[in-house]
């Protein structure tokens, strides 16, 4: 554990270098328990089963991401939504938008690319129709949220769940809920910032 915080925050360790770490503490952990090479090995295969099944689940969507990404669909989904905007009003151009990013949110569960490609969209949207940046944040980290308990191509999700032994669709028949709820009051804290004058905004 050590090791892990000194790399984590003294030389910016990243998934890499935190699953090197994991993996060679495995090794040791064999090794102190007087394991022999085969006996590990074993133990190892025993527990990538468990995650096996979730690791291919988060390669395939990650492949659908990158086709969607660089056969440019997602650019063409977001310029025929931006332009569905025009006309709504700023309450319902900002809900617009929460919506928008909760759609894109479901296909590209990674913050940092998902701001990457709608952000720049968005942003320039919102000064023409007279929206604060500062809301259009707001629809954007709303959006980002709330479906990463459902999001099919998370990895984290998957992962959890498959570690855990719960079939997404029963995962999903749980938590639907509790999702529409959080998704239903992002919208409501969402009128403010474009009908009140709040700081920042």
């Amino acid at each position: 554990m050590v090791f892990l915080i000194v790399g984590v925050m003294g030389y910016d360790w990243y998934v890499m270098e935190i699953a090197t770490l994991f993996f060679v503490m495995g090794l040791f952990s064999g090794i102190s328990m007087r394991y022999d090479a085969n006996t590990i090995v074993k133990h190892f295969i025993d527990g990538v089963k468990d995650i096996m099944s979730a690791a291919l689940v988060v390669g395939l969507a990650g492949g659908i991401i990158i086709v969607l990404q660089e056969g440019k669909v997602i650019d063409t989904i977001l310029h025929n939504l931006s332009q569905s905007m025009l006309g709504m009003g700023k309450v319902g151009t900002v809900e617009m938008m929460y919506v928008i990013q909760n759609i894109i949110n479901v296909i590209i569960p990674s913050g940092s690319a998902k701001a990457a490609l709608t952000m720049p969209i968005m942003a320039p949207f919102s000064d023409v129709i007279g929206i604060s940046r500062q809301a259009t944040v707001m629809a954007f980290q709303f959006g980002d949220g709330f479906t990463n308990l459902i999001t099919p191509t998370s990895g984290v999700l998957i992962g959890v769940l498959g570690v855990a032994r719960i079939p997404y669709d029963i995962w999903v028949k749980w938590i639907w809920k509790l999702i529409a709820v959080m998704i239903i009051l992002g919208g409501i804290l969402l009128i403010p910032t474009v009908t009140m004058s709040l700081e920042g905004f």
